[in-house]
């Protein structure tokens, strides 16, 4: 890849090309989600993880890919899935209304294994992991393009993505230091367009979108870097983004991000969740003492990000309209994730609020119902 490729990026890129041709033409509605990621841990199957959702309010799910692999999945390397009826009725028999799936985990893993095994270690089966770094990212890809055969056979058709790292970490850590690096810019994303063929090939195939979530220490970590990808990629149908505002910290503010033409054409969802900082702190420290750092996730009313804003930027930009393009209906989930470094995630008892059910009964309260004007102040006011 000829390095000028990224030296010259705005004589390169095409606003055009990298616009999503999708539009649902309805008037859009918002509704609450939960991503699902931070429950299955505690709750373990689909079942349960949805009851507790809907119990809480929400009507939608980001179901994390770890709740719809088979009981025997991992054994001796195998892939298995539940079968996508049963998924399907599941969901039907709660009342979970467009639901997407999360890949952020077994994505990341494809790319990044390359780089040592610990890159990958906590998202793949132990007895992959074992057979080390080569054989996780070959096993990664076969199990990506299954998940994306037994999604959308569910009828589910975005997922939620982080693509890995393509190039040496050192790219992917803020601050490429490294001296005369263009060569290894250039060979690390012709790496990334080879080894994510057969995956965006899958979905251009089943009709299944893969959002990217912008966020430190991924494949994109800013608006500019995720136009390399789609320019890398020939603005490949398939790439597309996650949005989360609260990975907004590092001066790209979340009304840069999310309207910059290199992103705002591609969005086509959300999480819900904010962030704030600790006076003092910095937001780069490495630690994993979390209510240290300089960046804190919390409560969604509480953080730099006005949600509200967000969500009506959200809807100015195309993102519901794009997603009820892709889903069908007219209602656009907001995915609460909600993290405090105070609160428990779950409650202890049922007076208590845990910041799940927290974040899902905010967006209830301050998001849900919101739409999409289709008229101006004006032409409400009296002639």
């Amino acid at each position: 890849m000829n390095p000028l490729f990224f030296k010259e990026f705005n004589s390169y890129f095409d606003p055009a090309r990298a616009r999503l041709n999708l539009t649902c033409g309805k008037e859009i509605g918002i509704v609450a989600g939960v991503e699902t990621g931070q429950l299955a841990g505690a709750l373990k199957t689909l079942e349960a993880v949805g009851k507790y959702a809907t119990d809480c309010g929400a009507r939608s799910l980001m179901i994390t890919n770890y709740l719809l692999n088979g009981p025997d999945h991992g054994e001796h390397c195998r892939i298995t899935f539940r079968d996508s009826k049963e998924v399907r009725q599941i969901l039907q028999g709660l009342g979970i209304v467009t639901p997407t799936i999360s890949a952020h985990c077994a994505a990341y893993a494809h790319l990044s294994a390359k780089w040592g095994i610990e890159y990958a270690d906590k998202f793949v089966p132990p007895s992959v992991v074992a057979k080390g770094a080569q054989y996780v990212e070959d096993w990664s890809e076969e199990y990506l393009l299954g998940l994306l055969e037994a999604g959308t056979a569910a009828g589910i058709r975005i997922y939620g993505w982080f693509w890995g790292l393509w190039g040496h970490p050192v790219l992917h850590s803020g601050y490429p230091w490294i001296f005369g690096w263009d060569s290894m810019m250039a060979e690390a994303l012709d790496r990334f367009r080879e080894k994510t063929a057969n995956i965006r090939a899958r979905a251009n195939k089943l009709g299944a979108y893969l959002a990217h979530e912008i966020h430190p220490g991924t494949g994109a970590i800013c608006s500019r870097d995720f136009a390399l990808l789609l320019m890398a990629c020939d603005y490949d149908r398939s790439l597309c983004v996650w949005g989360d505002p609260s990975h907004c910290w590092a001066g790209e503010t979340w009304t840069q991000r999310f309207t910059s033409p290199f992103v705002a054409p591609r969005v086509i969802g959300s999480h819900a969740k904010n962030f704030k900082y600790l006076a003092g702190a910095s937001t780069l420290m490495i630690s994993e003492d979390w209510p240290q750092r300089g960046h804190q996730f919390c409560g969604h009313g509480e953080g730099e990000v006005n949600l509200e804003s967000y969500a009506k930027m959200l809807l100015a930009i195309g993102a519901g309209d794009r997603f009820c393009a892709i889903n069908g209906g007219d209602i656009m989930p907001i995915y609460s994730e909600a993290e405090d470094s105070i609160l428990p995630l779950i409650a202890p008892a049922p007076h208590l609020l845990g910041a799940c059910s927290a974040g899902i009964k905010w967006v209830n309260d301050h998001l849900t119902g919101m739409s999409m004007t289709s008229a101006t102040f004006t032409d409400g006011m009296a002639k």
